[in-house]
């Protein structure tokens, strides 16, 4: 196949699995996501983006997910295809809107995705901005890690943060929050640093007053100690399941820190309300 067709893989999988599926074919790179109305997921890529075998390991029986691809089609202007979905949102006091909608009220940030996921489409995107805004004081030093779009690091700058970094190991994130950082270069007073890499990437003795990271928690786990590690006050995380927040809540315990509060959105595929996405914020035991 030619290195720039778009490919097709389809998921087949009971309807409480979509949500964290549809997470992890984005940090994989897709290029979009369709539910057919008999519940098929069909995930577009690039030929030249994450291997198949990434995505052929998805299917796991256990859960009666099976995955079937790659498979050529047609191809799509996917950047066109995006925005007919995408309006702007609020979370908390801050409107997020793609630059080519209208203004529907200040104080607003403005995220041009490559792809829909950390636009706030996300509830685990929505869940770690409000929670990071309601934590945030004037003048925070902030660290975002997995930042994708940037929205968070660039929403915490337009609320009143100092300085933020910003951190993903793909490049293709890292130059997508680049592109939203200069477009909201007027509106956010702070500065940002952006990096590619892993937190081991930083300074293990740099010091934040907040950390974010809206990941996956198979993702969140390994980097979790270091998370912690890098914030004073306070650290968000987000990105996990109701059905994981018992080993995350140990996990958390054992760096000698504490869950303070959590909240929670119902999966928009589980409409019995049989999973959640989930957000917390954790501080240092006393």
């Amino acid at each position: 196949m030619p290195p720039n067709e778009t490919v097709l893989y389809r998921i087949e999988a009971p309807a409480q699995t979509h949500d964290r599926l549809v997470a992890e074919l984005s940090e994989l790179g897709t290029l979009g996501i369709e539910e057919r109305p008999d519940g098929e997921l069909r995930a577009y890529f690039r030929i030249d983006g994450a291997s198949s075998r990434q995505i052929l390991a998805l299917g796991d029986p256990a859960r009666r997910i099976r995955v079937e691809g790659p498979l050529r089609v047609p191809e799509v202007d996917w950047e066109v295809a995006w925005r007919d979905g995408l309006a702007p949102r609020r979370v908390g006091p801050l409107w997020i809107r793609p630059s080519w909608c209208a203004s529907l009220g200040e104080p607003e940030i403005r995220i041009d995705p490559q792809r829909a996921f950390g636009t706030g489409e996300h509830p685990s995107t929505r869940l770690a901005l409000a929670r990071l805004l309601a934590e945030l004081r004037d003048g925070d030093r902030v660290l975002d890690v997995g930042t994708g779009t940037g929205i968070l690091a660039i929403g915490a700058l337009r609320m009143g943060a100092g300085s933020a970094v910003a951190i993903d190991p793909d490049p293709d994130a890292c130059e997508n929050a680049r592109e939203n950082v200069r477009e909201n270069a007027g509106a956010a007073a702070g500065s940002i640093r952006l990096l590619r890499g892993t937190l081991a990437a930083i300074d293990p003795e740099a010091q934040f007053d907040l950390a974010v990271a809206n990941l996956l928690f198979s993702r969140l786990e390994p980097w979790l100690d270091r998370v912690l590690g890098h914030a004073r006050r306070a650290a968000v995380l987000s990105g996990y399941l109701r059905s994981e927040a018992s080993r995350l809540a140990t996990a958390v315990a054992r760096s000698g820190w504490r869950i303070r509060e959590t909240t929670e959105e119902v999966s928009a595929y589980a409409a019995d309300g049989s999973e959640y996405w989930c957000a917390c914020v954790a501080i240092p035991e006393l």
